[in-house]
C-alpha cells in the first residue's frame, strides 16, 4: 500500500487556491489547513465535505500563527505557546470533522513549522507531545527519518514523507534509503504524472512499514 497526500483549504476569504482540488483528485489523503497559516471556516468545511464524498483520509495541517506570511516565517514561541498553537489547531480540525461523522488520522506541519520539527529535536518533541494530549492515535507526518524514534517516544506513530517535485520520479523515491510511507504533492501536473505510474490508496499509519 502507498499514499499520495496534498494540502486543501489553503485559501482565506477572497484569496483562493484554484489548483488544490485539481491535485486532490489524484490524492488518497488530504491535509486540511487549520486557520493559522491559511484556511477559514468555510474553506475548511468545503475540504471536509470533499473528504467525505471521496473517501480520503484526513490530516490536520498546522502551522505558526502567520496568516500574513502563509506560515513560512519562523515565529519564536515558548514551549507552552508552541504546545498551545498545536492543540488549538488539531482540536479545531478534529472537532469540525466530527460534525460530518469524520475522523482525522494524521497531523502534517506546514512551512516554517515543518522545517522546525524536522531540524530541531526539542520542537519536534513538543509538537508530538501536544498531539498525544489530544489523541494518542493520531500520527505525525515527518521528513527526517532520524527523528522517528525521538517522536515515537512521546507515544504517537510517525509517517515518513517524501516531497514530489517536477524533477522527481517514482523510481527515485523507491530507491531512497529510507522508503517513505506517503508522498506529498503540490502540483496537479506532478501528481498526474505519478498517478499514471502507480495508484495510491489511504494508509493506516499505525501499521507503518516501508509502503512503497
Amino acid at each position: 500500500m502507498f499514499d499520495f497526500n496534498c494540502d486543501l483549504a489553503q485559501s482565506y476569504g477572497a484569496f483562493n487556491n484554484d489548483k488544490e482540488y485539481e491535485t486532490a483528485k489524484y490524492a488518497s489523503s488530504i491535509n486540511i489547513s487549520a486557520g493559522f497559516h491559511a484556511g477559514d471556516p468555510m474553506k475548511i468545511r468545503e475540504a471536509l465535505l470533499y473528504a467525505k464524498e471521496n473517501n480520503v483520509s484526513i490530516a490536520a495541517h498546522i502551522g505558526y500563527p502567520d496568516i500574513q506570511g502563509f506560515g513560512k516565517r519562523k515565529i519564536n514561541l515558548s514551549p507552552e505557546e508552541l504546545e498551545a498553537v498545536v492543540i488549538y489547531q488539531v482540536g479545531a480540525i478534529m472537532n469540525y470533522a466530527k460534525t460530518f461523522d469524520l475522523e482525522i488520522e494524521n497531523v502534517r506541519c506546514h512551512g516554517a513549522l515543518k522545517e522546525e520539527i524536522n531540524s530541531n529535536p526539542e520542537s519536534a518533541k513538543i509538537v508530538a507531545s501536544a498531539i498525544v494530549k489530544i489523541c494518542p492515535w493520531l500520527n505525525l507526518i515527518i521528513q527526517n527519518y532520524e527523528f522517528k524514534e525521538l517522536i515515537e517516544s512521546t507515544g504517537i506513530k510517525t509517517a515518513l514523507e517524501a516531497e514530489f517535485t517536477e524533477n522527481s520520479s517514482i523510481r527515485e523515491i523507491r530507491e531512497l534509503e529510507h522508503k517513505p510511507d506517503t508522498i506529498h504533492f503540490s502540483s496537479p501536473d506532478d501528481i498526474k504524472r505519478a498517478y499514471d505510474i502507480i495508484k495510491p490508496s489511504p494508509i493506516n499509519y499505525n501499521r507503518v512499514q516501508s509502503q512503497i
